[in-house]
């Protein structure tokens, strides 16, 4: 069994981002194509029920970043979150699958962390004390290990 999640290259180059959008360059990076799971969260957290393929939720951003650290060490390549630049960039050019109504972003912005979801992809929202909803992908390292 791997640990190691399904991602797809997003080469760097510019990309149309925001509402209002505008021009950013985004560097390379390798995103998951879904989101964590119950099942790979479980083999981290083996007190985390339920055990399905269903996307994680309810995760703060403590949890999915705790999560990236674990997986990093079992792999040898360095997992994190993404930044909402590349999740925006990833979801605009359909590499994305099963967009959870909200994910994390290793972004910070006014005062908190950005989420990224599936209803408005431009959007960026941040959490209040229901994290119901709140899953993550992981982004793989281009560069090092």
């Amino acid at each position: 069994m791997t640990l190691e999640p399904d991602t797809v290259v997003v080469p760097a180059g510019d990309a149309l981002l925001g509402d209002p959008q505008r021009t950013e360059h985004v560097n390379v990076f390798a995103i998951a194509r879904r989101p964590v799971t119950n099942e790979e969260f479980s083999r981290f957290r083996p007190d985390h029920a339920p055990r399905d393929r269903a996307a994680v939720r309810g995760l703060s951003w403590a949890d999915a970043v705790a999560y990236c650290r674990w997986l990093s060490i079992e792999t040898g390549h360095v997992y994190r979150l993404p930044d909402d630049r590349e999740w925006e960039k990833a979801a605009r050019a359909g590499v994305l699958e099963d967009i959870q109504p909200l994910e994390w972003t290793n972004t910070w912005s006014d005062g908190a962390r950005v989420l990224r979801g599936r209803d408005d992809v431009a959007a960026r929202r941040h959490v209040g004390d229901d994290l119901r909803e709140v899953g993550c992908r992981v982004v793989r390292g281009m560069t090092g290990r």
